[in-house]
């Protein structure tokens, strides 16, 4: 923000704070038996026996080293800390005094949290993770909301609807049927300054969005055919009433088009 608007010796000074902070993390909250971050109690040592979602903040800053990286993402498919029933729960299952049931943040499955995390993977490169983990998550909110009627500000890791948690929690939970479901399981990302959208197809059944906001005022209808698997080039119609850069990527090709020129 600083450099956007011309503040050049803030935007130093924020640099530098951050990279001084980053180097403190890597030096004092690493365990290198563990492969993960971990909170540090006052006198130095770290509570290597507790590991907390809040520690992938680390990918979103930009703070993990490349070499740490498969370790340290190695928790989220393991089904003893955070591959759950339920993806990816605030406590890992491993950690003393996870609680199956939710237990709030003893291992309750929390929607900002989620997103958080889905948001740093992507940023790391690990889009194909953070699809198979946003897909979990919309699938078990989606099932849940079926069988209550409601959405709920957390839930369980291991059993199946709300943890202990508060109903009609539409505030963050919010996130899962619509920026988890746009970005993660569809695979859309929108830059509205330079009106280019960039869809990663990764669903073989039929899918896509209607009247989808591009800039202003303008809107985009993307719809992909059902294929065979994930490999075969995707059948896609797209339409828009502004102009857009439509970037599409599948597992074994990648084309541009310019709508509206381009509308199919």
């Amino acid at each position: 923000m600083a450099h956007e608007i011309g503040r050049t010796a803030d935007a130093a000074e924020f640099a530098d704070a951050a990279n001084t902070l980053t180097h403190w993390i890597n030096e004092h909250l690493w365990s290198e038996r563990t492969g993960f971050y971990h909170d540090r109690r006052a006198d130095g040592t770290l509570i290597e026996d507790v590991q907390t979602i809040g520690a992938y903040w680390a990918l979103l800053a930009g703070v993990v080293p490349p070499e740490r990286l498969p370790r340290f993402l190695a928790p989220l498919d393991d089904p003893a800390a955070f591959c759950c029933t339920h993806r990816v729960p605030s406590l890992s299952a491993n950690t003393p005094g996870f609680d199956p049931g939710g237990g709030y943040w003893r291992g309750g499955v929390w929607p900002p949290t989620n997103y958080m995390l889905l948001r740093g993977l992507t940023a790391v490169g690990r889009a194909d993770l953070a699809h198979a983990i946003g897909r979990n998550h919309l699938e078990n909110v989606t099932s849940s909301f079926v069988s209550t009627g409601t959405l709920w500000e957390n839930y369980a890791p291991d059993a199946a609807g709300q943890g202990c948690s508060t109903p009609d929690f539409v505030g963050w939970t919010g996130l899962p049927p619509v920026a988890v479901l746009f970005e993660d399981v569809f695979g859309i990302h929108a830059d509205a300054t330079t009106q280019r959208v960039v869809w990663h197809v990764r669903l073989t059944e039929a899918h896509g969005i209607a009247n989808y906001p591009v800039g202003d005022r303008g809107t985009l209808t993307l719809r992909c055919a059902a294929r065979p698997t994930p490999e075969t080039e995707p059948e896609i119609t797209a339409t828009a009433d502004t102009d857009v850069i439509l970037d599409i990527h599948w597992p074994r090709g990648h084309r541009i088009c310019r709508l509206p020129h381009d509308n199919a």
